[in-house]
């Protein structure tokens, strides 16, 4: 078989070490530009800077939970609404005048849980509203509120309804505590 400089031309080719992946300085072609960097130039980023003793931890815990647990904390810039709560109890004839049902008159043998939340201006299409067992979210184009509840509540058997005439958001909770048997 002869060689051809053709033939020499793909040996070389196939002989030669294959480039890197990733071109290194030293391997880059020579060029008129100057290649500089900026390591070392740039400070580094700031480090979060965490307690250094068992007193400034705590300070520091008690304070985030105190943020956490504002009640009716707002979202940015929306503003927060007024609201109520209020217990609400089913009273039949035998409670009222024959006092022979197991119902008293304190919040301890209520069912219900009246959210009353005003907001002026806004619209129902407006308000999105997030309900667990523990806290009630409302988020609208005004307003936002985060409210923690005093009891657990059932949200499947809860209701929401919206009262236009007054541009007010209200929610029945049905309570849903430990001894509820007890009472009712």
């Amino acid at each position: 078989m002869e060689f051809t400089m053709e033939h020499m031309e793909k040996l070389v080719d196939l002989l030669r070490p294959p480039e890197p992946d990733v071109l290194q300085g030293d391997d880059l072609p020579p060029t008129e530009f100057e290649i500089s960097s900026t390591r070392g130039k740039v400070p580094p980023p700031e480090e979060k800077k965490g307690p250094k003793t068992i007193e400034e931890f705590e300070e520091q815990e008690a304070k985030e939970i105190e943020s956490l647990g504002k009640a009716g904390v707002g979202l940015g810039d929306l503003k927060t609404p007024e609201y109520t709560m209020n217990y609400q109890q089913s009273v039949s004839a035998e409670d009222v005048y024959l006092q022979i049902g197991p119902k008293t008159p304190s919040s301890a043998s209520c069912e219900n849980l009246i959210v009353r939340i005003k907001m002026p201006g806004d619209k129902k299409e407006n308000v999105d509203l997030t309900v667990d067992t523990n806290s009630v979210a409302v988020v609208s184009s005004q307003y936002s509120l985060k409210l923690p509840l005093p009891h657990g509540i059932d949200p499947d058997r809860s209701k929401a309804s919206w009262e236009s005439d007054q541009e007010t958001l209200v929610l029945t909770l049905k309570l849903d505590r430990e001894f509820d048997f007890v009472n009712f």
